[in-house]
């Protein structure tokens, strides 16, 4: 892909799905005319969430299907009180030993990290999504797991995600934790799995 990447979610409840379907569809069919591609779309079984990996031209594309009144049209077939969406721009850089990550230009605290051969192609969306939208709730499933073993669980602050290829992915704990280096959990899918501390030279 060239020019701008950007990543998108939008979820709405599952009596809205069909209405988030329709939107969709008027929405990613103008993407062509502002010279922009759908390199990814993503539907949840339930329909009512999208996740799509979308590629730019440049930033001014992106801002003129903002303004595209063809898209407000689309819109009004859904309650918008309900709505809840999240969209970044992605940019990669090369790491060392063949990795490539993925950074989100607009958030420094999560990241997508790839090995050689891989790209996000390989990423599961509707997995970043799901997290993304409820990241509380997976930064609590992580402290509760941490508490198994910490005493200082509750002391846990400044979460950094880094998601990978497939179903695993991390939250760092980067203050609070006995270690200045921090602590990791580690989930598999949207279950976590277990606690790592780590050494200076992980981070």
């Amino acid at each position: 892909m060239s020019g701008v990447t950007m990543v998108a979610f939008i979820r709405v409840p599952t009596e809205q799905a069909n209405s988030l379907t329709r939107y969709e569809d008027l929405v990613l069919g103008l993407l062509p005319s502002h010279g922009a591609l759908v390199e990814r779309r993503e539907k949840s079984p339930d329909g009512a969430m999208e996740a799509h990996l979308l590629s730019f031209p440049s930033r001014e594309a992106i801002d003129a299907l903002d303004a595209d009144p063809r898209r407000a049209e689309a819109r009004q077939g859904i309650d918008g009180s309900v709505v809840e969406a999240l969209r970044f721009l992605v940019e990669p850089e090369d790491g060392p030993e063949d990795i490539v990550l993925w950074r989100f230009l607009t958030e420094e605290w999560f990241s997508i990290l790839l090995e050689s051969g891989q790209d996000l192609a390989d990423v599961d969306l509707l997995l970043l999504g799901d997290v993304l939208l409820d990241v509380d709730r997976y930064v609590a499933a992580a402290r509760r797991l941490a508490a198994e073993t910490l005493i200082e669980a509750e002391d846990l602050a400044s979460p950094e995600i880094t998601f990978y290829a497939g179903q695993q992915w991390v939250l760092r704990f980067a203050e609070g934790a006995p270690s200045s280096e921090g602590v990791l959990v580690v989930f598999e899918g949207r279950e976590p799995e277990r606690l790592e501390e780590l050494d200076a030279d992980e981070v």
